[in-house]
């Protein structure tokens, strides 16, 4: 891999270890169930399966429905995950979310979530069926429940500009810590919007070097995770060929690091016939820089407007 200089006194390096997601692979409704509940209240909920499914399905739809379990369940995912037609409560609270604020906090559980939106737009939570009151917030923000969205297909080595929310520093940080960052561009294909800025995400400290004597010097390994599209769908980042030659073309400040693309310390030379120490990564909050989408991803992308 190469990388323009950026400097003749400065090393660049990236260093990024990406996260080891364990799939899931289960078809007991149980199973399905309880991942449905900690993605709606952050846990599993008690009780025996039916009436568990029955309490899912008034909160969201204001009845208990009918049929196999297997077929209410699957109705269930269906609402929450939604479609490539432009449905789902993920979707929707996204579009909400974004279109009061200019952000997506997409991490937190559903209902937890719609009930701050609506703190924070309408003054309290509001009573009736989660599909009424989703319905409802899309057209104070929107004036419509659906927008205009189509499928589309966002490349691998698409870049993303995302501003870091948490300072990095190679003499303070541990691994394990965690990097805040928003997305700070909207990231469109063929004119829609697929990733919009102000979705957040939350990367992960994987290594960190302290700088030395003798000119060693310091390292941070970033893993940036993932942001959330529209829709939903969680978008992985990383640093990669891409991401290295733009960043390589940045302005930087004397002595800044390339936030990212982790400079590996300050100017290494000889001085008076000593090494001059190597000096420790620092990332202030605020820096911006560009990442990369991870592999290819089928999506939606939107108008911002109402579908027809």
């Amino acid at each position: 891999m190469k990388l323009k200089a950026v400097s003749c006194i400065l090393a660049v390096v990236l260093l990024v270890s990406p996260f080891t997601v364990a799939a899931q692979s289960t078809t007991s409704p149980l199973a399905v169930l309880s991942e449905l509940e900690r993605v709606l209240f952050g846990q599993e909920q008690p009780g025996a399966l039916l009436a568990r499914v029955e309490a899912i399905e008034v909160e969201i739809f204001g009845t208990a429905q009918s049929g196999p379990v297997m077929t209410r369940i699957d109705r269930i995912d269906e609402y929450l995950s939604g479609d490539l037609k432009g449905s789902g409560l993920k979707l929707q609270l996204n579009l909400v979310e974004w279109g009061f604020l200019e952000k997506l906090t997409a991490n937190e559980p559903l209902v937890r979530r719609l009930e701050r939106i609506e703190m924070e737009f309408i003054g309290e939570p509001q009573s009736g069926s989660i599909v009424d009151r989703v319905d409802q917030l899309m057209m104070y923000i929107w004036g419509t429940t659906k927008l205009d969205a189509v499928s589309i297909k966002v490349p691998a080595e698409t870049l993303v500009e995302i501003q870091i929310l948490t300072s990095v520093d190679s003499a303070l940080n541990k691994v394990g810590d965690l990097v805040k960052y928003q997305v700070a561009s909207d990231v469109a294909v063929d004119g829609r919007i697929v990733i919009p800025r102000g979705s957040q995400g939350v990367g992960k400290i994987t290594e960190v070097v302290k700088a030395g004597g003798l000119g060693k010097s310091g390292r941070v390994v970033i893993d940036f995770g993932s942001v959330s599209a529209f829709d939903g769908k969680n978008i992985r980042l990383r640093v990669a060929e891409k991401a290295l030659e733009r960043n390589s073309r940045l302005e930087l400040a004397a002595g800044a690091s390339m936030a990212g693309v982790l400079l590996l310390g300050g100017p290494i030379g000889l001085v008076s016939g000593y090494f001059i120490k190597g000096e420790d990564v620092q990332i202030e909050a605020g820096s911006k820089f560009f990442v990369e989408t991870e592999i290819e991803y089928q999506t939606l992308g939107f108008r911002l407007v109402p579908a027809n």
